[in-house]
């Protein structure tokens, strides 16, 4: 049986990342490295990332939706203060 050939890579990337992916990881109870390993092993299979990149910040789609709920009428219209948070805290 033939036995693969190890590659390193060396990355940078900030403290904050690694820690909160390092807790990520461990959690799924896999180390960094097999962390990685998965990950590229996902985007070989794939032929593409395992997620959609996008340029957009999430607060610029919410309010894409928000315009688009507006322009469709769907929106809910309150008088007064007390009414809205009435509202708020229904269950729906």
């Amino acid at each position: 049986m033939a036995t693969k050939k190890s590659a390193v890579i060396t990355i940078r990337l900030d403290a904050s990342t690694k820690d909160e992916a390092k807790k990520v990881f461990e959690a799924l109870g896999m180390d960094m490295s097999t962390g990685i390993n998965v990950y590229l092993k996902q985007v070989v299979r794939d032929q593409a990332l395992p997620f959609n990149p996008t340029i957009k910040d999430p607060l610029d789609q919410a309010t894409e939706r928000s315009l688009q709920d507006l322009k469709n009428g769907r929106y809910e219209d309150f008088t007064n203060l007390a009414d809205l948070f009435k509202d708020l805290h229904h269950d729906h």
